[in-house]
Parts: C-alpha cells; sequence; structure tokens
C-alpha cells in the first residue's frame, strides 16, 4: 500500500466487492474519451480481472473510504518484449483530486506491482488532447511511440 502526501490517501488493490464504484468512475474517464461504454460489462471485465491475476490488476487510490483514483493493467505475452507485459488500460483520477499526487502514487503502485510479478514492459495510450496525462507518463520514464493505434470493432 502507498502513502502520498495527505494521510489520509492510500492506494490498495481493488475486491471483487469494488467493483460496481470502481467502473462508475472509470465510465466517467471513457466518456470522456469519446468511448461509448456499457457499465454492466464494465463491471464484468472488471470482476474477471480481479477474480484472475494472470488477467492483471485493479488498483485503487481512496480517501478514507471513497475511492477517488482508479487503474487496471492487463497483462499479455508480447513478441515485442519477449515476456509479459502490462498493457496500462485505464488511470483515472477524479478532477477534485488531480495535482496532488494521487496519479502518481497510483503510477507509482502499478510500476512496483508489475516488477513484482516479472512484467517486463509496460505499454500504454494517451488521448491527444491529454498533456498533463504525457507529463506524468514521462516523469515517470515512458516515452512515445512513432505508432498509431488501430481498431476494428468486433460486435
Amino acid at each position: 500500500m502507498s502513502d502520498i502526501a495527505r494521510p489520509s490517501i492510500f492506494v490498495e488493490q481493488a475486491t471483487i466487492g469494488d467493483c460496481r464504484e470502481s467502473a462508475a468512475l472509470l465510465m466517467q474517464q471513457l466518456i470522456e474519451h469519446r468511448a461509448e461504454p456499457v457499465e454492466e460489462s464494465l463491471v464484468t471485465v472488471l470482476k474477471q480481472v480481479i477474480s484472475d491475476p494472470a488477467r492483471g490488476f485493479v488498483l485503487l487510490a481512496r480517501e478514507d473510504r471513497m475511492i477517488i483514483g482508479v487503474t487496471y493493467l492487463a497483462t499479455i505475452l508480447s513478441a515485442e518484449h519477449c515476456g509479459k507485459v502490462g498493457w496500462l488500460e485505464e488511470l483515472y483520477v477524479l478532477p477534485e483530486y488531480r495535482s496532488k499526487g494521487v496519479g502518481s502514487a497510483l503510477l507509482t503502485e502499478v510500476i512496483e506491482r508489475a516488477r513484482g510479478l516479472g512484467i517486463v514492459a509496460i505499454d500504454l495510450e494517451v488521448d491527444a488532447a491529454h498533456r498533463r496525462a504525457e507529463e506524468l507518463y514521462r516523469h515517470f520514464g515512458f516515452r512515445p511511440l512513432d505508432r498509431s493505434r488501430w481498431v476494428r470493432v468486433l460486435q
């Protein structure tokens, strides 16, 4: 568990009981990114990840009991990195808690846990309009790649 500047804020691994509240936070993030998430489907995904550590992990930042930030790291086997890789699927902090160290605390814990699990690299994407997120990731040693992400939705 990571402590940050305010002693009432801490980071911990999510439990099944946290899935609905975590999904509600992630819904805000996904809507900001112009995605069209289905909350029940998101709850199901979080439950699957939390129930099977081989899929990754979900971490929560809390102030007292309230969830103020969430991050989800999915794991894959990568040919490019020749090993287990984390894909930082989401990192979201409530707007009123941004620039207070919450994102840094979550990212610090993600990196520590990933190393402990033998993950050899962490990949992520940043919305082109989120300069503040880019600065956070640069601060932690991430670098942009000269690639564009593509997708084909199958359902």
